[in-house]
């Protein structure tokens, strides 16, 4: 073994120990514990007590110091800290949104909306929960109690303007909208809202009707807006146009949404719209197909490395366009195939051959001019996918689709601090794809490692708990260091 120069040995003492990494000499407590499987004393080590130099001498760690600190101190609090700085540092123009459409109440959304972000918090907690967090030492008198939430929650949902205001920031040009809707369940029956009617789920429940708007540009909502739960045909789609003063929006319809009532006042009320068909509408001339000739078809384009084929027929004054995935159609083929082998009472060779050229297909009924390409209209009905994903987020990430509010203006005020939870959650996300990172990580994982980072003040000054070196690399990749 190799001798330790005098002075590194001198700092050496009972129950420490040196070592020689790259170059640097420490110095480790230690001690002993009896092993019983190898039957013998075995050496543990409790912990870095500092470095030695022949310059400086005993440099003791910055751990240590804040450890000894922590022991003998009386006043020690302890708080998350890494989701606060992204706040305060990261959407400072955000904040000043806030604070320019709600000036008596930015504090209260900024806490709320931080307590949802964090722990998906009810009500009851957002004060435990925002106490706990470095944002509390610099929004003072927040009022978060249980009678201030509510009141606060009515005030800003009273005012609808201000939210439609906050909304207008959201607005681009020549942007490629998309509406939804989803379920606001609610067995309140005290508000005007929930009704009782049938839900997503096929079921029969008490709910509002919740409509989105989505901004393609931006990749993130831009507007919403409550309704009764009964209301869920066109006039929803319009009302929210008229409101928003969204002028170029596309109504992006799912499968069985088609009729020929749906259609007529979808034209009475001029709005726009790509309606997929099912594969057994009478409005599909599947004719080009049976064919087997590519020249039937007015052409291709290429989607995610696939070949779709197309060709449009003009119905009823209206586009009709069928698109074909040979790819997609042989795995239908497989399926199907399969399934006659597995399921012969329901599945045989005589209706694959009735259906066979319909498989692999998709087709769209659309009132869009013909300056939208047919690679124009797939790709807009794909990019709903979006939508779906951001109301997946809403429901069972964020679980704000139902509510116990017992009141329409405290549901408003609600709804608006979910609408700001999810603006917050997309900046993670954009910053995520900015660096090509949101494969690896999701949203939610990065809100998870910022809530680890905390601060422990210690007789009056705050020092930097531990951050792990992954999580720092991490945060810094996406450019959200934390300081």
């Amino acid at each position: 073994m190799a001798k330790h120069p005098d002075w590194a040995l001198k700092y050496k003492k009972k129950g420490t120990e040196l070592r020689l990494i790259n170059g640097t000499y420490y110095l480790y407590e230690i001690t002993s514990k009896w092993n019983p499987e190898k039957k013998r004393a075995q050496k543990v080590t409790l912990g870095l007590l500092g470095k030695i130099t022949q310059e400086n001498g005993f440099v003791e760690s910055e751990k240590r110091k804040l450890k000894i600190a922590i022991n003998i101190s009386d006043d020690i609090s302890i708080k998350e800290y890494g989701l606060s700085s992204f706040i305060d540092n990261n959407l400072g123009g955000y904040t000043d949104l806030i604070k320019k459409h709600f000036p008596g109440h930015w504090k209260f959304i900024i806490a709320s909306a931080y307590s949802r972000l964090a722990f998906q918090s009810p009500l009851k907690n957002y004060q435990y929960h925002f106490s706990k967090s470095f944002l509390s030492e610099t929004y003072s008198r927040v009022g978060l109690s249980s009678s201030m939430i509510t009141k606060k929650m009515r005030e800003i949902g009273n005012n609808r303007q201000q939210i439609l205001d906050f909304f207008s920031e959201f607005k681009v040009d020549n942007d490629n909208i998309l509406f939804d809707g989803t379920d606001l369940f609610s067995q309140s029956k005290k508000m005007r809202y929930p009704k009782k009617s049938k839900t997503k789920k096929g079921t029969f429940d008490n709910v509002a009707n919740l409509m989105f708007v989505f901004s393609m540009k931006l990749n993130q909502p831009v507007y919403y807006r409550i309704m009764s739960g009964n209301i869920k045909d066109i006039s929803s789609f319009k009302l929210c146009l008229d409101e928003s003063g969204i002028s170029d929006a596309t109504v992006i319809a799912d499968k069985g949404f088609y009729s020929e009532s749906n259609i007529k006042q979808l034209d009475d009320e001029k709005l726009q719209y790509i309606i997929p068909l099912r594969r057994n509408s009478t409005l599909i001339d599947y004719t080009p197909i049976e064919k087997g000739d590519f020249k039937e078809f007015d052409g291709y384009f290429m989607y995610e490395k696939k070949i779709i084929w197309y060709y449009q027929k003009i119905i009823k004054g209206k586009r009709v366009i069928v698109y074909k995935n040979d790819e997609l159609k042989n795995e239908e083929i497989n399926d199907y195939l399969n399934r006659c082998e597995t399921l012969p009472e329901k599945y045989n060779t005589e209706t694959f051959f009735e259906r066979q050229h319909k498989l692999g297909t998709i087709a769209f009924i659309t009132n869009l001019k013909g300056s939208q390409t047919e690679e124009s209209v797939y790709l807009t009905y794909k990019n709903r996918n979006q939508i779906e994903v951001m109301i997946d987020v809403f429901k069972n990430i964020f679980n704000a689709d139902k509510t116990y509010m017992q009141d329409d203006d405290a549901i408003e005020g609600w709804m608006f601090i979910n609408f700001v939870v999810m603006h917050w959650y997309y900046k993670i996300l954009h910053q995520l794809q900015a660096k090509k990172l949101n494969a690896k990580y999701s949203p939610k994982d990065i809100i998870q490692f910022l809530t680890d980072i905390k601060k422990v003040k210690i007789n009056g000054k705050w020092y930097d708990d531990n951050i792990t070196k992954k999580n720092k690399a991490i945060l810094g990749k996406i450019n959200m260091p934390i300081t």
